[in-house]
């Protein structure tokens, strides 16, 4: 008698035919994967998951900027804008996207904070730098070498905190038949952004991705990028001078992959670099990623670990001994520095960003499978104190006329019900308490039964000194469960998904988006030049003389 399959067995059988097609459809037309899969697993997600949405995609944290010497001056990069912190936590502030000219679409502008405090953010609409000095009530424009200079990456010199690097990519040639040329520049302040000189030209046969500087030795500086040519060419642009001169390392990339990103310098090696090589077209996060060790300096590099979705966050103990990464599908791992052992998981936390100081490991995370945006752990297997959640944040006050004002009021009035925050300008009331967090209280497994359960008999066992409550980051294997409608600890209501209604067209609007903003293989000089940011079609029409 034959057999009959069982459901799981026909449900995988759909499966792999909806993959197969997606394939076929894909290769036609010569498009990464990524285009295509990552627009429809994010909208999936959504569906499942969703409570409020920005530029399509989840509120929740992205980047993160802390003050050089004063741990308490925390800037977030968020799917919205940014948000600021002066006091650990115990207040924050929201800037909108127009405030820092994001692009309303899927990126999210590189950023640092100098040992002043004053901002540094890249522009995504116009080019350039932008630098605030009073907390995002107002930004000013770097005038000179960077206007109109398309920024991909900034990063803050370990050695000097008022010197910022800025990495600048700008296309100058399109050619019908042949690949973009970029004005690649590498440019740095020494006076907190607000002057700037430029420190070295690098060659036009790159796309440039991330830049940095080793805590070691400030004169070793590493670009990494792909060449424009060949996407599976990755480059490594390294310079033992200071900028003055530089070397170059070519990388054969895997298939499926496309640029090098750096992600950390060892705090006490400066040959010892960690760089992640992500799916090619994975906009969102939810491809696989590799994670490539050199320990020379960048002339030859093994692979590590990897991921199974995207890896959003990677950190190094400050004395190097060991590495933390992760991302939202898989959760957050330790490793040795070193490569002597196998990365062990130690949560199922959805990690977004990952920053190791003295203090602890500051973690962000998606909000909707987590009680937290961004937490503090004294080590990544203690357990985390709540830093910021989405609905602790006000629009700041600001002197009035104030440009932040009149951009971000009336994004505001559709952000705040979203995140469910319900002070509409900034006053003493906090969710966090005031002073210090600590994140050293227990010991490791203090709030877990032998069973490795939550210990909760004591009415105030889950909270810290100052009254936040702990939440658990220890191994687990059981999968993340969603969140139950409760107030915040700000007294505004967290709205639970069941009850928004879940739109079904963002699916195929995803894909779609997806789709148009994919590398095309199309040769037409038009179709080119309109994919373009604005103020470079401008420069390459003064270039060429035509309007």
């Amino acid at each position: 008698m034959a057999k009959v399959p069982s459901e799981n067995a026909r449900l995988r059988v759909r499966q792999h035919r909806l993959l197969s097609s997606v394939c076929r459809r894909n290769c036609a037309t010569r498009k990464p994967l990524g285009a295509v899969l990552g627009p429809f697993v994010a909208g999936l997600l959504f569906l499942v998951n969703a409570v409020a949405h920005a530029n399509g995609r989840l509120p929740a944290a992205t980047g993160l900027a802390i003050h050089p010497t004063d741990q308490q001056q925390i800037l977030l990069g968020l799917t919205y804008g940014l948000a600021l912190t002066r006091d650990g936590g115990a207040s924050w502030t929201w800037l909108c996207e127009q405030q820092i000219e994001g692009n309303g679409g899927i990126l999210d502008p590189a950023m640092v904070m100098t040992g002043d405090g004053t901002l540094v953010v890249l522009s995504l609409t116009n080019g350039g730098v932008l630098v605030s000095r009073d907390d995002g009530c107002s930004f000013e424009r770097a005038m000179g070498l960077l206007q109109a200079q398309r920024g991909t990456d900034l990063t803050l010199d370990p050695s000097q905190p008022g010197r910022v690097l800025a990495l600048m990519s700008t296309v100058i040639d399109v050619t019908d038949d042949g690949p973009l040329r970029y004005r690649n520049i590498v440019a740095h302040s020494l006076d907190h952004g607000r002057s700037w000189e430029l420190l070295a030209e690098l060659p036009d046969d790159m796309l440039p991705e991330t830049i940095e500087v080793a805590a070691s030795d400030p004169n070793r500086i590493y670009v990494t990028g792909a060449t424009n040519a060949d996407k599976l060419q990755g480059i490594v642009e390294r310079s033992d001078d200071a900028g003055l001169s530089w070397r170059r390392t070519t990388v054969q990339l895997p298939r499926g992959t496309g640029s090098m990103f750096i992600s950390a310098i060892h705090p006490k090696d400066p040959d010892r670099l960690w760089v992640r090589v992500p799916s090619y077209g994975d906009i969102y996060g939810v491809l696989p990623a590799r994670l490539w060790l050199s320990t020379d300096g960048g002339a030859s590099f093994e692979q590590v670990s990897d991921t199974q979705g995207g890896m959003l966050g990677l950190s190094v103990l400050p004395d190097g001994d060991q590495i933390s990464f992760g991302g939202p599908l898989d959760g957050l791992f330790v490793a040795p520095s070193d490569a002597s052992a196998a990365p062990s998981k130690v949560s199922d936390m959805p990690v977004s960003c990952l920053r190791w100081l003295s203090n602890g490991l500051y973690a962000c995370a998606l909000e909707t499978n987590n009680p937290f945006s961004l937490g503090l752990a004294a080590a990544p297997t203690q357990n985390y104190v709540p830093l910021w959640q989405r609905a602790d944040t006000c629009r700041p006050t600001c002197p009035s006329p104030s440009p932040l004002e009149m951009k971000c009021e009336a994004p505001w009035q559709q952000i705040a019900p979203m995140i469910g925050a319900d002070t509409p300008v900034c006053d003493a009331r906090s969710s966090m308490a005031d002073g210090d967090i600590d994140a050293g209280i227990d010991a490791p497994g203090a709030n877990l039964d032998a069973g490795g359960a939550p210990i909760v008999d004591a009415p105030d066992a889950n909270l810290d000194y100052g009254g936040a409550p702990i939440v658990d980051a220890s191994p687990v294997t059981r999968e993340p469960t969603q969140a139950a409608r409760a107030p915040s600890e700000s007294g505004c209501a967290v709205t639970s998904p069941d009850d928004h209604r879940r739109p079904w067209w963002l699916v195929p609007l995803l894909v779609l988006t997806g789709w148009m903003r994919g590398p095309r293989m199309s040769r037409s000089l038009w179709s080119r030049r309109a994919k373009m940011p604005k103020y470079e079609r401008q420069t390459l029409s003064l270039k060429n003389g035509s309007a």
